[in-house]
């Protein structure tokens, strides 16, 4: 499988592997946009994470294999995720936005219900078309491709606190403050030991960045420590 924005090759390995990797890189790419004013905070996401994986889990289990494998593209305004074969034989588009399930992949979906991945309810596409309409969906006699457009509010936001960045927002922060702010806004997602190496420095100096930055209220973790996010409020 492949994402654009930054290629990446999936193949020739575990499905579930896969899936745990594109996953992971997505709630790393779902950047929010933090409202402190209010109480309690609001936050904005880039793209529905729900609705993502549930396009994802229904490429992987609806795919037509022998054809090749299905493609995640991402772009700077839209995510689009294809699945080759177009609707199961017999399914019509009505029973296909309605939720009826009816796999491609039987032995596959029977894999992903034992590990808790999906369920055989078929409320994945109800949930995609609830929040982007079915226009989200084109559906051909040889693919699938679900199209989700990111939030226009926090696409224009990214620019603006990018901009604010560069030309003076982090005045007062020192040279690794602001390298550190930088590399989390493009991959929230970095541990310590990731922006050390990035960055140039030893662990502990990111930590006393890290924690120096969140004392000043500008960056905030979301998360574990093992799965969670870094996010830039300020």
């Amino acid at each position: 499988m492949t994402i654009i924005c930054k290629y990446e090759n999936y193949e020739y390995g575990c499905i579930l592997t896969t899936y745990d990797k594109i996953k992971n890189r997505l709630q790393a790419e779902n950047v929010s946009i933090s409202d402190t004013t209010v109480r309690p905070r609001k936050d904005i996401f880039l793209f529905d994470y729900d609705c993502v994986n549930e396009a994802v889990l229904n490429a992987l289990v609806h795919n037509d294999w022998a054809i090749t494998e299905p493609q995640i593209s991402m772009f700077e305004d839209r995510i689009e995720i294809l699945s080759h074969g177009g609707l199961p034989r017999g399914m019509t588009k009505k029973q296909f936005f309605d939720g009826i399930s009816k796999p491609r992949n039987t032995t596959l979906m029977r894999i992903f219900l034992n590990m808790g991945l999906t369920e055989h309810t078929g409320h994945g596409i109800p949930t995609i078309v609830n929040t982007y309409g079915e226009e989200a969906f084109e559906i051909e006699d040889n693919y699938i491709r679900c199209t989700i457009h990111f939030d226009k509010y926090v696409l224009d936001e990214i620019v603006i606190r990018n901009v604010g960045l560069n030309v003076g927002l982090n005045v007062g922060l020192n040279k690794t403050e602001k390298k550190v702010i930088q590399l989390l806004i493009e991959l929230p997602s970095l541990t310590s030991i990731e922006l050390a190496e990035k960055i140039g420095v030893t662990k502990r100096t990111i930590e006393r960045a890290l924690k120096s930055l969140q004392e000043k209220n500008i960056i905030e973790r979301i998360g574990s420590k093992r799965d969670g996010n870094w996010i830039v409020i300020k």
